[in-house]
């Protein structure tokens, strides 16, 4: 800058300087920790980075701190898990709400007695947003004015606003109120006042969620991999539209117990809240861990594919034999019992007892049977097995040092052998209590009457996640879309079709995806030669396009008829498990309860066995649970967490990997903080700082943030905004057209501007006539009601003018009047047939009708659409030039050319505005259909064949494996006699 003669530059050191200072002041700092296994890592706090979204205003107010109920289920706040009124739920949820425009400091706490404006006195139990209102769900008190005693009104649970609340039990006792209640009360009654009030000391109370997301990444942008461990985390009260932009993501790098230490419900943070002005109290409760299934197996503690029961969330399986019997068969497909966190914090103090007594299959078989295998468990076991043999051997075998009980010559042999027992459980218990001790510094820091110094710890012997306040590892470690559903369930189906294909078949479904159309499907490209060409390189990306288009391809032999069934339940499905708002829960989950159904017994006619060795497969079965429980599957998909990768990378890259996890986590801080400071937080003012004018008092302290042209950078330079993963709010006008380039316009009078659509001029537009001269330009795209860019050719649903008449239409031209600026849309308009297609199960096609105009401001929303190329037997094709570098090459392929049938199907299989698809058409082209009528007989009967064919196959598998450790047993000997030969040859020369 100074080469280039700019004035007021600062020199570096002063640069330097003042980042240290802001460094200092805003927080966020980087921290060093040991795990348990004693490896050492650097991490950000999450309190800190949530106490940044309270100062930030670009984050406050996206925040809905209660849950909602009363309306469709799109966030994490308007599912079960907010909404259950259990104890646990209430103690963990937002504790205190106050009428933060007339009496902001009248707090009202959940659990404490408070009066409304007609005199009636009521205990709040949740603070909720009921149809957009905030309002309370709690329990009617009566008072004994006699007595002076107050009698709860169990029967009596009320929904009210909470502008009704009148009184708190501060102002009860200070009107002179003895808050005593009946002996019949909950025991929760004699801890009024509430216990955080005396924490909050007069301040806000607030409680967040938090989403933490666990992998592992190569810190390298080379094939080379560089293995890293990360925990990303997100802030759950945001909405899914701001938690798909990076820029309300940070990193905490490497382990989960930095998570465990910062969150708790009684574990609270100061921050200043730039909403409410003033300094309030935070707690943050773990929500939801999503991640890949083997990241998600080892937060449950589980052993995958490797046990007898390979499912997380519950136990079902057994043995090979077992798992082919009709009852435990029926369980993949509906899930088993559902697993505990105390049992498996009890299999793992099985194991680590057991551990103590030396014997390895001991362990392996307790793994196997359970399904439980802790990470951190098994460092410790893998310690404590050599010690166990070591002692044993001293006491029980070496002549010199064993036992003096064994040295007596006339033992008889069974009380030999019950000595022997007796040293090994002292060994035993000498070993555990050893464990105990472990890791030194941990047991050292502990109070000396802690409870905790007398048996296994979380975090210091087995996963903390187990005991963490908020999370059930066994509930909320949900089924995850990227790698469940896309890297998985598609990934089997398109392995299954692809590899049956010959080079014709490839090169016809090849020919009939590139003839797809994308308009309305949110894609850029079908990439339908690298899908072809590398079938074994394929990313969520590309099956995304398998799965929405696949099925108009696979028509006429190009599979077997199970496996065109196969891709019509991948493609129906897929469309409902990607859909982000869901306006009939109970209808839903029914639909989905259906579609998911269908998916696995076409899989158990193909292949019986799929389902006991493929766990994505079974995980399906537990998405209806994570839907009521946590919101649609959208909510915690990890692609998201994935693009967070490359900014790590970025960050990885420009360490000397010294101290690795210190410069990431330290440049992921600097990142942080620059980003609070252009987006206008507040952070708290040093004294020699008092001279700024952007700052605020709030009792001793003072908060500052940057001046108003560092705030506004940020909104003016869209470079910038790209780099903090920032999407600016633009709203987009529905009925708003863009108009072509000047060059492009083409001014012409209506009858040309329509070109070969033969359209009368519009008349329907009040105040405005339009003469047949009158010159119209052609506009690049218009805005639906629903914010879709629709264009030339898009399929839209758009409303009659002047009725409620909803109707399919098929854009031609968006016209614009050159002197009015009136836009007409120009579309052919379709019918909708009343009965579905039954060879593609899609809900209906389309035949033409008649050429329409209509207004901008009356198109609903844009969907797809694909040719009926089977009715229309589109077999044709050209030879057209591929292109490359945007230049026409010499190298030529085959395109499919369309017949000019106006027959089209509406792609039910679509993700894009699958919901509204749905909801506009009758219900009997859109309700699912089961595709077994008698499920439960159809299992037994597959479960039957399993008994019959499954046996022969183990044999067969296990004859396989002989005959390949014999050949490479042989291998190994010969290489070791050819290496012998070697050597003696060279020794004789």
């Amino acid at each position: 800058m100074q080469e280039s003669k700019a004035v007021d530059v600062p020199r570096f050191a002063a640069l330097r300087k003042f980042q240290t200072h802001a460094a200092k002041r805003i927080g966020f700092e980087t921290t060093h920790h040991v795990t348990a296994l004693n490896n050492e890592y650097y991490a950000n706090k999450p309190a800190e980075l949530f106490r940044l979204n309270l100062a930030n205003p670009l984050v406050r107010p996206q925040m809905s701190l209660y849950p909602e109920v009363c309306g469709p289920v799109s966030e994490f706040f308007h599912a079960q898990k907010m909404l259950a009124m259990d104890n646990d739920t209430l103690d963990q949820g937002q504790l205190m709400w106050a009428d933060w425009e007339h009496a902001p400091q009248r707090h009202f706490y959940i659990k404490e007695l408070a009066s409304v404006q007609d005199g009636r006195f009521v205990i709040p139990l949740r603070f909720i947003t009921a149809a957009g209102i905030e309002s309370f769900d709690g329990l009617e008190v009566a008072h004994d004015s006699a007595t002076g005693t107050f009698r709860i009104q169990h029967d009596r649970m009320i929904r009210e606003q909470t502008g009704n609340l009148h009184q708190n039990f501060l102002d009860l006792q200070v009107v002179g109120y003895q808050v005593n209640f009946h002996a019949s009360s909950p025991a929760w009654v004699t801890e009024m006042p509430h216990p955080v009030r005396s924490i909050a000391c007069g301040r806000p109370a607030i409680t967040m969620r938090l989403m933490p997301w666990s992998d592992d990444v190569s810190g390298n942008r080379t094939k080379q991999y560089n293995a890293h461990t990360n925990v990303y985390i997100a802030n759950a009260n945001l909405p899914h539209a701001k938690l798909q932009q990076e820029y309300f993501y940070a990193s905490s790098s490497e382990q989960m117990r930095v998570i465990a230490d910062d969150t708790g419900p009684d574990n609270w943070h100061t921050g200043y809240d730039c909403l409410l002005e003033q300094e309030v109290v935070f707690r943050i409760i773990p929500h939801v861990l999503p991640a890949d299934n083997p990241q998600q197996a080892e937060h449950c503690s589980h052993i995958t594919g490797k046990g007898n029961h390979p499912c997380r969330r519950c136990e079902v399986g057994g043995t090979a034999a077992e798992c082919e019997q009709d009852i435990n068969y029926e369980e993949f497909f509906t899930g088993g019992l559902q697993r505990t966190v105390e049992k498996t914090v009890s299999h793992i103090r099985e194991q680590l007892l057991a551990a103590c007594l030396g014997v390895q299959e001991t362990i392996e078989s307790l793994q196997t049977k359970t399904g439980i295998k802790d990470k951190i468990a098994q460092h410790w076991i893998d310690i404590l097995i050599p010690m166990a043999r070591d002692m044993q051997q001293s006491r029980l075998h070496n002549v010199l040092t064993k036992d003096s009980r064994l040295r007596e010559v006339h033992l008889r042999q069974d009380d030999r052998k019950a000595i022997r027992e007796e040293i090994k459980k002292e060994i035993q218990t000498e070993l555990f209590s050893w464990l105990v001790r472990q890791p030194a510094h941990a047991f050292a820091a502990l109070p000396a009457l802690s409870p905790l110094r007398a048996d296994v710890r979380p975090g210091d012997h087995y996963n903390v996640l187990l005991v963490v306040s908020g999370i059930d590892v066994h509930q909320d470690t949900p089924c995850e879309l990227l790698h469940t559903y896309l890297l998985g369930v598609d990934k089997y189906a398109w392995h299954k079709t692809n590899t049956e294909w010959d080079k014709k078949s490839e090169e016809l479904f090849s020919m009939r995806l590139r003839a797809s159309s994308i308009d309305g499907l949110t894609l850029t490209s079908v990439l339908g030669d690298y899908i072809t060409r590398y079938p074994n390189s394929l990313l969520g990306k590309h099956f995304k396009v398998i799965q929405q288009l696949a099925v108009f391809q696979l028509y006429d032999g190009v599979c077997p008829p199970i496996i065109f069934d196969l891709w019509k339940a991948i493609g129906e499905l897929g469309a409902m498990l990607w859909v982000h708002k869901i306006q009939s829960l109970d209808a839903y989950i029914e639909d989905l309860r259906i579609l998911i159904a269908n998916l696995l017994d076409i899989w158990a006619i193909i292949n019986p066995a799929r389902i006991i060795v493929k766990q994505k497969l079974h995980v399906l079965s537990h998405v209806l649970e994570d839907v009521q429980r946590h919101g649609p599957a959208i909510l915690y998909s990890t692609e998201i967490f994935e693009c967070w990768n490359t900014i790590f990378r970025h960050c990885s890259i420009h360490s000397n990997h010294h101290a690795a996890s210190h410069d990431i986590a330290r440049t992921l801080a600097d990142t942080e903080r620059f980003k609070h400071q252009v987006s206008g937080g507040w952070w708290p003012l040093a004294e020699e700082d008092l001279d700024s004018q952007a700052l605020t008092t709030v009792g001793t302290k003072t908060y500052v943030r940057a001046g108003e042209n560092v705030r506004t950078f940020l909104r003016k330079h869209p470079e910038l905004q790209r780099r903090l993963g920032w999407v600016d709010p633009a709203i987009l006008t529905p009925g708003k057209v863009a108009p072509q380039s000047v060059k492009k316009q083409h001014p012409a009078e209506w009858s040309v501007a329509c070109g070969d659509h033969i359209v009368p001029l519009p008349t329907n537009y009040p105040g405005r006539s339009f003469s047949s001269s009158d010159a119209w330009i052609r506009c690049k795209h218009v805005i639906a009601q629903s914010q879709d860019v629709c264009r030339d050719g898009s399929w839209i649903f758009y409303r009659e003018t002047g009725t409620s008449t909803l109707l399919v239409g098929h854009i031609s031209r968006i016209l614009c009047h050159v002197l009015t600026n009136t836009a007409v849309v120009v579309v052919d308009r379709f019918l909708v047939n009343a009965d579905r297609d039954t060879y593609f199960n899609i809900a209906s096609h389309l035949l033409l009708d008649s050429e329409l105009r209509c207004n901008p401001s009356d198109i609903i929303f844009s969907f797809n659409a694909q040719h009926d190329c089977r009715k229309a037997q589109c077999k044709d094709h050209v030879d057209v030039a591929i292109v490359q570098e945007r230049r026409h090459t010499g190298v030529m392929r085959k395109a499919l050319v369309h017949k000019p049938e106006q027959r089209y199907l509406i792609n039910m299989h679509a993700l894009h505005n699958a919901a509204r698809i749905r909801d506009i058409l009758p219900r009997e082209l859109t309700r699912p259909i089961p595709y077994v009528a008698d499920r439960i007989a159809k299992h037994q009967e597959i479960a039957a064949a399993l008994r019959i064919a499954g046996p022969l196959k183990q044999a067969q598998a296990k004859a396989k494996a002989a005959e390949t450790r014999a050949r490479n047993k042989e291998l190994k000997e010969n290489g070791k006699a050819a290496l012998l030969l070697h050597g003696q040859h060279s020794g004789s020369t």
